[in-house]
């Protein structure tokens, strides 16, 4: 499933677009008919410029249950069409980690993150964390569970065929087949459980509002005013007290915000 729309930029200050075509999603059957409908008369609207019919439709795939790369990704495309860079960003981003690497994600992305008025500037990060963040990020959810279902069929299946063979050539190539998936196993099954579980994965958001004043403590005191965050800039959360969320942006400068002006990824 790939997407047919992306972002181009000219001139010296990016410009935006994202071309209304026929998108991702016109091309992968969600498994309903009901949702599959919903979501050609989102590509419709998009088509027709009627942006927030689109959003409208996308969403209500999202509300039942349903979630892929490519909904995200048109759910982006159709927020940004809309003028909402916040929740395009956001979406974005979730596409992303449903599509690890995705080229038309990170071109998107790139471009988005430009036209932001924050412009933080990421903390050079630990090479060991980098690898292990590569590693699990290497594969999309979809091929995680493939490759490590097939290490585990290589796995039991070698062992079984090992137990019950006569043939000592069978039973050779049946331990190498058990030693091959239990290999597998060892170097994907790790990721995989970080990727669903969320262990080890610090928990992300995207600020929605125009402006909002980050507070030095949970409370609404302008006097406890640290600086200003703006939409779409990215922070991770890192503790909640009542309706306040403290937050650390990239750049590691940390404060509190309203829980209620971003969203988690």
């Amino acid at each position: 499933m790939r997407p047919l729309c992306r972002w181009w930029s000219t001139a010296s200050r990016p410009t935006a677009l994202v071309c209304a075509g026929v998108l991702a999603l016109a091309f992968a059957p969600l498994g309903s008919a009901a949702q599959d409908e919903i979501v050609a008369r989102g590509n419709q609207a998009y088509q027709e410029g009627d942006w927030d019919s689109a959003v409208e439709a996308y969403e209500a795939v999202v509300a039942s249950g349903h979630r892929s790369g490519g909904l995200e990704y048109n759910l982006g495309n159709a927020y940004f069409k809309a003028g909402d860079l916040g929740r395009a960003i956001l979406h974005w981003e979730r596409a992303l980690e449903l599509s690890p690497g995705d080229p038309d994600v990170l071109a998107n992305l790139d471009l988005a993150r430009s036209l932001t008025v924050d412009a933080v500037e990421p903390l050079p990060r630990f090479w060991l964390t980098s690898a292990a963040s590569w590693w699990v990020d290497l594969l999309s959810r979809r091929g995680l569970l493939t490759v490590a279902a097939l290490g585990w069929m290589a796995l039991t299946g070698g062992m079984f065929v090992r137990i019950v063979a006569r043939s000592p050539a069978t039973r050779a190539v049946a331990g190498w087949t058990s030693a091959a998936g239990a290999v597998i196993l060892l170097l994907f099954a790790p990721a995989l459980v970080v990727r669903e579980a969320g262990v080890g994965v610090p928990e992300r958001a995207v600020i929605l509002a125009d402006a909002a004043s980050v507070h030095s403590a949970p409370a609404a005191d302008a006097d406890l005013t640290l600086f200003e965050v703006h939409e779409g800039t990215l922070v991770r959360v890192d503790q909640r007290v009542g309706d306040w969320v403290e937050v650390v942006l990239e750049d590691g400068k940390v404060g509190w915000v309203p829980a209620e002006i971003l969203e988690v990824i």
